[in-house]
């Protein structure tokens, strides 16, 4: 053989041999392909169970969960007894008289559970509403309020619609306490008063609550006496006739030395130091939400007054008299039996005396006894003994005191 066909020769084995080796690489990586292929689809499956079996004790765990939420399975003493917890929920916590409720027919759900629907329709406030929620979404039974249906019937009193979904499993314990299961602490982490300040603050129903309006009055008292005033106030505009308004006041800011107390609407304050003194009275209504004012109020303590002396005042001019004796007249002389009568004509009375001597006479200012008589003159003696003389036919309110005339004439 010649030394070119034995090269020829050793090139062809060493294309063969490499060739072979080439085949046999490309075989070897093609199985660690399907291996590794099939190595990450085992992963898979691990793992899809591993999450199976994650899911499965999840499941098991909601599952118990849930049978501890639930009614009990005997459905008519699992129906009387959630009908009776909500009596006491409406009836103890609310304070809610006026209501109805009514079950409808129980429904069986692929025997795995039971629906039972309820329906209550009731009358209360906004805040009994907003608790009644409050507590039935804490309660941890497994119930929900599939509809609710709020009306305004007056200020601050709405009527209720709610429709109830409870739920009985069936391998539930025949039954539960309802009465006796616990409420959550916080709904969704918040307490009943969150949730009653942001519903009071939404204001479904009406406009915004007005504040009270209160002017302090300006009080005045004595140093060591009791001063009581009745304090007044109102509610917002177009409130009055739906409001009411309570009186507090601020005991941070009560001065020393000073004492002031309320009851109601009547502040009653006192104190044994002069001056003036200031504190804090806050007014609140009962709107929704409540608004509160604070204002600051006055009173002035002042020394005793020393009370003045009673001015002695005169008497009134008395109003003059009307002298009756003007109207009695003395007419005439007349003798009867021997006795001489004096005659007295009284105009006022329309009638004739007949006065014999020492007879009494009461007529106006003209008072005494008759002491003589003749054709011309009648004298009369008056109780100071002075003689009073009335000529024939004069009135009686002409007489003319002699006994001063002739005293007047002595030395």
């Amino acid at each position: 053989m010649e030394a070119r066909e034995k090269l020829l020769g050793a090139a062809l084995g060493l294309m063969i041999i490499a060739w072979a080796l080439i085949s046999g690489i490309g075989q070897y990586t093609d199985l660690l392909a399907e291996l590794d292929e099939e190595a990450q689809e085992a992963d898979i499956k691990v793992i899809d169970y591993l999450d199976l079996l994650e899911d499965f004790q999840e499941d098991s765990t909601d599952y118990e969960l849930l049978l501890n939420k639930s009614l009990g399975s005997d459905i008519n003493v699992a129906l009387n007894d959630y009908k009776a917890w909500l009596v006491e929920l409406l009836e103890g916590d609310l304070e809610i008289s006026n209501y109805d409720i009514k079950n409808e027919p129980p429904r069986d759900v692929d025997n795995i559970y039971t629906s039972l629907g309820i329906r209550l329709n009731a009358t209360g406030s906004l805040q009994q509403t907003t608790k009644l929620l409050y507590l039935f979404e804490t309660k941890q039974l497994l119930h929900r309020i599939k509809d609710l249906t709020v009306t305004p019937t007056g200020y601050n009193q709405y009527q209720l619609v709610l429709a109830i979904e409870a739920i009985a499993m069936t391998e539930a314990p025949s039954k539960t306490d309802v009465t006796a299961v616990a409420h959550s602490e916080t709904l969704n982490g918040e307490s009943y008063e969150d949730y009653w300040t942001r519903i009071s603050n939404r204001n479904f129903f009406g406009p915004e609550n007005k504040e009270p309006t209160f002017t302090p009055p300006p009080i005045a008292a004595t140093v060591g006496e009791k001063t009581s005033r009745t304090l007044t106030a109102s509610a917002g505009v177009n409130e009055q006739n739906v409001q009411n308004v309570v009186f507090e006041l601020d005991e941070d800011s009560i001065p020393p030395n000073f004492v002031a107390t309320l009851a109601g609407n009547s502040l009653t304050v006192s104190s044994e130091d002069v001056g003036t003194y200031r504190f804090n009275v806050k007014v609140t209504d009962n709107g929704l939400p409540a608004k509160t004012i604070t204002r600051e109020l006055a009173v002035t303590v002042n020394e005793k007054q020393v009370p003045k002396p009673a001015e002695l005042k005169p008497e009134p001019p008395k109003p003059p008299e009307f002298n009756v004796a003007q109207l009695a007249f003395f007419t005439s002389t007349v003798e009867v039996n021997g006795r001489v009568q004096v005659w007295i004509h009284r105009r006022d009375l329309g009638e004739i005396l007949k006065l014999p001597l020492g007879s009494k006479i009461e007529i106006g200012a003209i008072r005494g006894t008759i002491h003589d008589v003749d054709q011309r003159y009648l004298t009369i003696l008056t109780e100071n003994k002075d003689l009073l003389e009335i000529k024939a036919g004069k009135a009686l309110s002409t007489a003319e005191n002699i006994t001063s005339q002739a005293e007047s004439l002595l030395p």
